[in-house]
């Protein structure tokens, strides 16, 4: 396995001491070492780490601080996220528009070999397949690479990066293979006076009874999974396994379609900052009741801090129309929010403050994706009638 501390000293002797992008469970180890280094007084401040809401944020970043001082930035990334980048990367990254240099590292789930795909969670299947005809497509040179070869194709790839004409500078990337990082050490766990998210998730569907719930991708949906098949509570669900930012404009659209019923959301922190902007839409739907599990961090891929861990989302949904918008710090206040949110007549948007972390044996999802969607669409459809 590569060391960090190695990667990084190879990037300062070629000049690249930037490092922007959304955290990624195989890219784990390398951010710990980047935010290490980052915040150690002998390295004088050269090394900056930005964790972004959003991968197209990123790649502007890049953009950004290669215009003001002629050096490539690192952006990071799952390759979940390499869609988020695509605009930015096809209407001014490419040579034929701006031509602007930047190293992409991009954690390879689902990844293809010769002799079939590794075996990952739904979301990642689609997605693994085609993400090297991906950059093929965006004319993004790569290599992947494994832990037996990463040193010398990330020297040799940061090179060509550096060495390529300006008139001809583009993006270049490495597809990083599972386990090419060394694992970072394990942190003692902060002690929190907040609630545990599943204890919270409970206490929501508790009190949420029948209400369809459509919550978002992660830790969350496992919760909501495992709490509905070990206790039998909550209404109709669907697990939102990817598209992380997207599961308030499924709700909202569920919504829309269904207004003589409540539809709840079960959102995270990191997805709210991903996709802000639907805010603005779902505080227009009076039959939606906005929860988010605020934990301050991306808790699925190793508890990095979010791009605005300190936002009060509150006062931002509440800033973008939401007529009844509160943020609570314990399970009993939940519950008083919910019914609030039950007995109002425009769309709710709940904050609760959550511990970071979940159980170490917490389970996934048994059932293959369309199974769920078939069963949440035959049990909604009378809510219509």
């Amino acid at each position: 396995m590569l060391e960090a501390a190695d990667f990084l000293d190879d990037l300062a002797a070629l000049g690249v001491h930037r490092f922007f992008g959304v955290p990624d469970s195989l890219l784990a180890g390398l951010i710990s070492g980047i935010e290490a280094r980052a915040n150690d007084p002998a390295h004088h401040g050269a090394c900056r780490l930005e964790i972004t809401a959003d991968e197209g944020a990123a790649v502007g970043l890049a953009i950004g601080s290669y215009l003001a001082s002629a050096q490539p930035s690192v952006v990071f990334m799952q390759n979940s996220g390499l869609g988020n980048a695509i605009n930015p990367l096809t209407s001014l990254t490419s040579p034929k528009v701006y031509g602007i240099p930047m190293l992409m590292l991009i954690g390879w789930r689902g990844e293809m070999t010769e002799t079939g795909q590794i075996k990952d969670e739904p979301q990642h299947v689609f997605q693994g397949e085609i993400t090297c005809t991906m950059l093929d497509l965006l004319d993004i040179p790569y290599r992947v690479i494994g832990p037996d070869d990463a040193r010398d194709a990330i020297s040799q790839a940061a090179s060509d990066m550096l060495s390529t004409a300006t008139a001809q500078a583009k993006p270049t990337a490495l597809v990083i293979r599972k386990a090419t990082f060394a694992e970072p050490g394990k942190a003692a766990k902060p002690v929190s006076a907040f609630p545990t998210r599943e204890g919270a998730v409970r206490t929501a569907m508790t009190h949420l009874g029948k209400t369809p719930i459509v919550a978002t991708t992660g830790k969350i949906s496992r919760e909501v999974y495992e709490v509905q098949r070990a206790e039998g509570i909550g209404g109709p669900t669907f697990l939102t396994v990817g598209g992380m930012g997207h599961a308030v404009m499924i709700a909202t659209g569920a919504a829309f379609s269904a207004p003589k019923r409540k539809i709840a959301c079960f959102d995270g922190d990191g997805a709210v900052l991903m996709h802000t902007g639907s805010l603005a839409t779902s505080a227009k739907c009076p039959n939606l009741i906005h929860l988010v599990f605020n934990n301050q961090v991306h808790d699925s891929v190793g508890g990095q801090p979010t791009a605005a861990p300190d936002t009060n989302l509150t006062e931002l949904a509440a800033a973008f129309g939401y007529c009844f918008a509160k943020r609570v710090q314990t399970t009993n206040d939940l519950s008083e929010a919910i019914k609030a949110a039950l007995d109002g007549d425009h769309a709710s948007f709940i904050e609760i403050m959550v511990a970071p972390g979940s159980r170490a044996d917490l389970g996934r999802p048994q059932e293959p994706p369309a199974v769920s969607k078939a069963a949440f669409m035959t049990a909604i459809g009378p809510l219509n009638d």
